[in-house]
């Protein structure tokens, strides 16, 4: 019912623009369910279009959307539940449940930022799976916070939001002219990867078991549906899967279970009782990561699983999907 309402709420929101136009059709800027950002002029491009679509592309989500354009989905600002229940299984005590409030709408990125989405707005390739054949529509890895927002005013989440110029998010930002491209938050992250579930994964289903569960493998690639036996030259079938390799949660979110941990903003923290728009502790030694990876077993995929990281900790299973506030 809640999607329902939603939905009923995106199309007056946009003066029914939305429910006239043909699926996939541009639409007026931020009335779009979804987000484009066209990097295809690379590293020399003085400006990097943003264009907004009312649905998923007549011919889906092509490798045009995972390699020179970036794609993101808006989220209706709402109130969930944050953490797992006392039952779930291998839940850990920092997962305490508590209820947040996100009064803002948000973009988040329909996938992980890939190895050609980072080569095209950075002009390098840092991951370690860089098979040329492969590389581009796989997510991309060993790149830090401080890579992703910069290493000095990129590191004072949460007195304020600034970046490095030169840091991932200082380029995007000063290509598209939106300021509030970023990482997530730890609790836009869950709130994302939950779509309205309440389960330790996005599907609506629980784990079954700790180690190799079967409703993991629907959902993302972990340990024991391709992430084992990993090589530096490896093809997809190991290691990190090519973005969109499984299925998506409600919001058409791909890969928030496995493949690669994703970054968010906050330093850890405890969660409180109840928090609204929640930026993380004010200081810290160790960054939130979500999601689990390609090496993690299937307890470490739960929509509800943390687990932290210094600023400059380099890893192979370490990447991040973009988001951006609507003010």
């Amino acid at each position: 019912m809640w999607r329902m309402v939603f939905w009923v709420a995106v199309i007056l929101g946009a003066g029914g623009c939305l429910a006239s136009d043909p699926v996939g059709s541009s639409v007026r800027a931020e009335n779009g369910l979804y987000m484009v950002v066209d990097l295809s002029g690379g590293t020399s491009a003085s400006n990097y279009p943003v264009s907004y679509l009312s649905g998923v592309p007549s011919d889906g989500w092509t490798d045009e959307y995972k390699t020179t354009k970036l794609v993101m989905r808006r989220i209706p600002a709402g109130t969930f539940t944050m953490g797992s229940p006392s039952g779930e299984l291998s839940r850990s005590d920092d997962e305490r449940q508590h209820r947040v409030t996100l009064t803002k709408d948000f973009y988040i990125g329909v996938f992980e930022v890939t190895q050609r989405q980072w080569e095209l707005v950075m002009g390098n390739r840092p991951s370690y799976f860089s098979n040329t054949t492969y590389y581009q529509t796989r997510p991309v890895e060993q790149v830090t916070y401080s890579d992703i927002r910069g290493y000095s005013a990129g590191t004072h989440w949460p007195a304020n939001d600034a970046v490095d110029a030169e840091s991932f998010m200082g380029r995007l930002r000063a290509k598209t002219g939106l300021a509030t491209l970023d990482l997530p938050t730890e609790s836009q992250w869950e709130y994302a990867c939950r779509a309205g579930t309440g389960t330790a994964l996005n599907s609506g289903k629980n784990l079954t078991v700790i180690g190799n569960c079967p409703n993991v493998s629907e959902v993302g690639r972990y340990w024991h549906n391709g992430g084992s036996g990993e090589s530096q030259d490896c093809a997809p079938n190991t290691g990190t899967a090519p973005a969109g390799s499984y299925l998506p949660n409600a919001w058409g979110l791909y890969d928030m279970h496995g493949n690669v941990d994703e970054w968010c903003l906050d330093w850890c923290e405890t969660y409180p009782e109840v928090a609204q728009d929640p930026g993380g502790a004010p200081a810290g030694t160790s960054r939130v990561m979500r999601g689990g990876s390609f090496i993690s077993l299937a307890w470490g995929c739960r929509s509800a699983g943390r687990s932290v990281c210094g600023q400059d900790c380099r890893c192979i299973d370490a990447g991040f999907r973009v988001a951006r506030i609507l003010r």
